[in-house]
């Protein structure tokens, strides 16, 4: 019966690994997104500050673009979560990626928190295309690859 118990243990942790890993992911975009929302609520996001978000070494790949359109700018960058480490038999840590839209609406009386889109993997993953803006501004593409 132990054997038994510790077998279905193990067929069953990779899938509690990935559950915890997707679970990372989401508390990571929340968390950037607050940050975000508070580095615009001075009425300007400025490409340092997006910078100081989304350091190279926290995005997936280190892919992280920017759109100004007017005052609202959009964000996009991939996010990676991580599960819990494994110590004993196995040394692997399991991550998941995803590639986020993080829209910052512009200032104002009735502004919001900024929202939240997920993209295909692929909006991510052609990271050497700069996403350009339309009012001028300082624009990044970001991709160390």
């Amino acid at each position: 019966m132990a054997v038994v118990g510790v077998w279905i243990w193990l067929e069953t942790q990779p899938a509690r690994d990935e559950a915890q890993a997707r679970k990372n992911l989401r508390e990571n975009v929340e968390r950037l997104r607050d940050r975000l929302g508070e580095a615009a609520a001075d009425g300007s996001l400025p490409d340092t500050e997006i910078a100081r978000i989304f350091p190279p070494a926290k995005p997936a790949k280190g892919y992280v673009g920017v759109t100004r359109q007017g005052d609202a700018v959009t964000v996009v960058a991939e996010v990676l979560g991580q599960g819990p480490p494994r110590a004993f038999i196995f040394v692997y840590e399991r991550s998941v990626a995803g590639c986020y839209a993080f829209e910052v609406p512009p200032p104002g009386p009735a502004a919001s928190r900024p929202s939240i889109r997920e993209l295909p993997h692929e909006a991510c993953a052609a990271g050497a295309a700069t996403l350009a803006g339309t009012d001028g501004r300082d624009q990044q593409s970001r991709d160390p690859k």
